[in-house]
């Protein structure tokens, strides 16, 4: 059998200090370019390649971060692909790998945090729950980690959301105002944070014109077009105002609009909080709220590797929404 070659090893054949042989494959410290070439000679001579679950555990950085994302979503839907892409950009620019988590692949992560040999840096999570053990997992076992989305509770953690309250706020007060006090909210999972801001906000709007906002909010707990559809069928009557989490939801809401024989923006009006559905087309157009995934997963990233590099300052910055005004609803 092969022997392993240590970092020991390297460090005896460059006739060098261990510590000088983990300072040039981290980078953590300076080391002179005379020293940096007879450690990389001695690496290539002993075709050594550096464990970065052996410089996580000695205390050094591997330079990898994480990007978690929910289990409970579609990640096929097209945002993902510009938050994916921002974060491995602005990863790239500071010198660090990134890793991408999913489902299964992220308890196999948070079971190495367990033990704690994770071979990252810290983390950057995606929409979290208001009960998160991916943020309890990170903060026992000591790493970084930045959150799209707002925390629950009094979590000290540097986060980047949407202005949902701001959002939704401004959505249920241009709805009510050109259609009347028969609007709806069709929410998403109400475990989540964004759940619950959008629910309050719509609430505390509701409240202020005299509405039980309460009895007019809904859960699609898969956000799917056919939630959309059962609950819009349920109290659909002409006049009805649908806001909806996301355009999937919106999808179902044509859908009992056509069956009930009522046109959409004319007899009922529909408003989506999110434009991420690829199939199908809409027809009138949907109004709309557009974010910004990259601008959200560039700014998460930057936090984290500032965290990961000293900064103890705890940022939280939010990110207001392009509201896309067509033919479903204008207000």
């Amino acid at each position: 059998m092969k022997k392993t070659t240590k970092i020991t090893d390297v460090a005896l054949r460059a006739g060098v200090a261990k510590s000088t042989v983990s300072n040039v494959l981290t980078g953590r410290k300076y080391v002179s370019d005379e020293l940096k070439e007879k450690v990389m000679a001695a690496c290539r001579e002993l075709d050594f390649q550096p464990n970065f679950y052996a410089s996580a555990l000695s205390g050094h950085t591997s330079h990898i971060i994480a990007l978690l994302l929910e289990s409970h979503e579609n990640v096929e839907r097209s945002f993902y692909k510009d938050l994916i892409v921002a974060c491995l950009q602005k990863a790239a620019e500071h010198g660090y790998a990134l890793l991408l988590y999913y489902n299964s692949d992220s308890e196999k992560l948070l079971n190495t945090l367990r033990q704690g040999t994770a071979p990252i840096d810290g983390a950057v999570l995606v929409t979290p729950c208001v009960e998160d053990f991916r943020i309890d997992q990170m903060s026992s076992g000591h790493i970084d980690c930045v959150v799209i989305g707002r925390p629950a509770g009094a979590l000290q953690l540097s986060y980047v959301d949407i202005d949902n309250k701001k959002l939704v706020a401004d959505v249920t007060e241009g709805m009510i105002s050109a259609y009347g006090k028969d609007v709806y909210l069709i929410n998403s999972h109400s475990g989540l944070t964004i759940s619950r801001d959008r629910a309050d906000s719509f609430a505390a709007v509701c409240r202020a014109h005299g509405i039980d906002g309460a009895a007019r909010m809904f859960e699609s707990e898969q956000s799917s077009a056919d939630d959309g559809y059962l609950y819009a069928k349920r109290v659909m009557q002409k006049g009805s105002a649908f806001i909806t989490a996301n355009a999937v939801i919106a999808f179902g809401v044509y859908r009992a609009a056509a069956e009930a024989g009522w046109e959409i923006g004319k007899d009922v009006s529909v408003f989506a909080l999110g434009r991420s559905i690829e199939h199908g087309t809409f027809f009138p157009p949907l109004s709309h709220a557009e974010q910004d995934y990259g601008v959200l997963g560039a700014k998460a990233v930057e936090m984290l590797i500032n965290d990961i590099e000293g900064s103890a300052q705890v940022r939280r910055e939010l990110i207001e929404s392009k509201v896309i005004v067509k033919e479903s609803a204008r207000f």
